[in-house]
């Protein structure tokens, strides 16, 4: 097995899909999966050994880890392949469970596994901040729930790879179409993939799940947005507040007059409070963001290559369409430009997708990460006189639930905010001492 049969551009000239792109395509696959899987790796050996308790959301973000892990992997199978004959210009050869053939639909079911379980695991992120909003812990804290959602979240994926694999061999292998064989689905990609019809299914489940995360992501984000500005008018603090040990202090305290000048007494436990809900805003969002924003994109790009490549893929005769393919793009040289462009960001974005969920999540789960990244994006999170300091784990852990909880019991309706008053100033009266004597 040689270097220039691992970087496969023996025969790059057949692929004129891509055969100015393929080496760098090439490098991309082999380079940036082996820093995911490292990144990801450590991201899971600090999970599963923190001493921290493991909620729900941690056992999640852990999948997510695992998950693409498994989409590391699935792109560095493609090694295995060079220890085997190359059957792919073999005209004759109908076997589609050839060694390379069977490597291929391994890959793809990896691959699909790997997407389902990273998607199902985002939306189900979502829906526990939305329970805790809007149901106040109710559903996932209930009984087995907690367990039984991470077993579907699992068990879903498997099936549901396993089953577009089945799809994809009754289109190829039951449909002849010879043209369309596993050991040549990696011509241009480096690592296997659905044919056409079944890849255009499957990213139309993708997209409902994708719709389901915007959705849960964006109510998620308004309510801690405005419960947030809330606390802040509600503890009465400005850009110009400092916090101190004791408290909050104005800058301006020298230059006020004593007698207009504000006094502000806010607790420490107050002041992490504030903080850890404009935490929990941005994790609201940012936990979600990378799905949205990487699968928008993937989404995008192979449903328009699945529709626009479909007629130069398949032939009842072996390779019969890579004629025309060719004739196309050579009379069309700015779209051949274009193909090569989309198709080299839809590699890179792919092989790196496990260092962007690795860094996404280690932010806000990793302290020295999370150190950093405060650093990285003070406009997005700083607030004049809201650094604090890195005190202690346990008073984070405590100051985070105190929120949660917070959240849980402090739902905001506003059409109800009148009846609520009322009730509030009802249960008042009847808890004063002596009033049930006085009424008997």
């Amino acid at each position: 097995m040689g270097n220039d049969e691992i970087i496969d551009l023996k025969n790059k000239t057949l692929n004129y899909r891509c055969n100015d792109v393929k080496e760098p395509i090439v490098y991309i696959n082999l380079i940036a999966p082996i820093i995911s899987i490292c990144l990801l790796l450590f991201g899971i050996i600090r999970m599963i050994f923190a001493k921290k308790r493991k909620t729900f959301l941690t056992k999640l973000i852990l999948m997510i880890f695992i998950s693409e892990s498994f989409q590391s992997i699935s792109k560095l199978l493609q090694l295995l392949k060079y220890h085997y004959p190359d059957e792919r210009l073999n005209k004759k050869n109908v076997n589609y469970d050839n060694a390379r053939g069977i490597i291929c639909q391994i890959q793809i079911v990896l691959a699909i596994a790997s997407d389902f379980c990273s998607l199902l695991s985002t939306l189900l992120i979502t829906l526990r901040c939305f329970d805790v909003i809007k149901n106040k812990k109710k559903f996932f804290n209930s009984g087995h729930n907690e367990l039984i959602f991470l077993i579907l979240d699992i068990g879903l994926s498997i099936v549901l790879s396993i089953s577009f694999l089945l799809i994809d061999r009754r289109i190829v292998v039951f449909g002849d179409h010879v043209s369309y064989k596993y050991d040549v689905r990696d011509r241009c990609t480096y690592w296997c993939w659905l044919e056409h019809y079944s890849s255009l299914g499957l990213f139309g489940v993708y997209v409902i799940i994708l719709i389901s995360i915007i959705y849960f992501a964006f109510k998620n984000y308004s309510y801690l947005s405005s419960k947030y500005n809330k606390l802040k008018g509600e503890s009465e603090l400005k850009e110009e507040d400092e916090v101190t040990p004791l408290g909050i202090q104005s800058q301006n305290a020298e230059t006020e007059d004593p007698e207009t000048k504000r006094a502000l007494n806010i607790t420490r436990e107050e002041i992490k409070r504030i903080q850890d809900l404009n935490l929990m805003k941005i994790k609201s969002l940012v936990y979600p963001l990378v799905t949205i924003i990487y699968w928008i994109f993937n989404a995008t790009y192979r449903i328009v290559d699945d529709i626009v490549m479909i007629k130069y893929d398949y032939g009842t005769e072996a390779f019969k369409q890579a004629d025309d393919e060719k004739i196309y793009f050579e009379n069309h040289s700015s779209f051949h430009y274009a193909v090569e462009f989309f198709l080299t960001a839809y590699i890179f974005m792919s092989a790196i997708r496990g260092i962007l969920y690795g860094f996404s999540f280690m932010a806000f789960e990793e302290k020295i990460f999370f150190n950093l990244y405060r650093k990285c994006c003070k406009c997005c999170i700083k607030q004049k006189g809201l650094e604090g300091d890195d005190d202690n784990d346990a008073l984070n852990r405590k100051s985070t639930e105190m929120v949660e909880n917070s959240l849980a019991e402090e739902k905001v309706d506003e059409d109800n905010s009148s009846y609520k008053k009322k009730v509030r100033g009802t249960e008042m009266k009847t808890k004063e001492p002596g009033r049930e004597e006085e009424e008997d």
